[in-house]
């Protein structure tokens, strides 16, 4: 009776917050058995039990029906419940594949911003004074277009229109929209 009463005393109540941060984490579902509101009453059981030196981390904690809470007590789990791990092992692959993807981007955007330069240097050779909006429009050209088709407009706009940065970039930009019109069309 001594043992049961200081488990008791060990037990520390678990927020209401923390309840639903954990019924959120496993979607509202008993992680036994599967079931969800309605059609059962839902409670956050502790994977090692408090009478066995379990605590309120949200490590070990777990949605549970009803049923399946009281069917266990305090019978320790040798392992999360499959679902549990699948869901970490999901959440791990989502991790890498974000990271993966992340790395990717900024390599996109590092070539992109590296074939842009190359694009000034053929409209404006002097590269020291472009403007922001036209180093912003020949990088969504070259998100539009490959880049030889790119380079392809900057040689015939410069090569129609040599007297004039100006004048050669708005030609740049018409060629482009005329192609990415082609694309889209053709």
């Amino acid at each position: 009776m001594g043992e049961i009463s200081s488990a008791v005393n060990k037990r520390k109540s678990i927020s209401k917050k923390l309840r639903f941060e954990i019924f959120k984490r496993d979607s509202f579902a008993c992680q036994y058995c599967g079931k969800n509101p309605p059609s059962t009453i839902l409670e956050i059981d502790h994977i090692v039990a408090v009478s066995n030196g379990g605590d309120n981390s949200i490590d070990n904690l777990i949605t549970s029906c009803f049923d399946c809470n009281r069917g266990k007590g305090a019978s320790p789990l040798n392992q999360a419940p499959m679902s549990l791990v699948l869901k970490t092992e999901k959440a791990k692959e989502l991790e890498e594949q974000l990271e993966a993807y992340k790395k990717i981007k900024l390599e996109i955007e590092s070539r992109i911003e590296d074939e842009a330069w190359d694009i000034v240097g053929i409209l404006h050779p002097t590269k020291d004074s472009i403007r922001k909006d036209w180093f912003l429009s020949i990088k969504t050209f070259l998100t539009k277009l490959n880049y030889f088709d790119v380079l392809e407009a900057a040689q015939i706009a410069i090569a129609k229109k040599p007297w004039g940065y100006s004048g050669a970039f708005r030609y740049f930009c018409g060629i482009c929209h005329n192609k990415i019109r082609e694309a889209n069309h053709g």
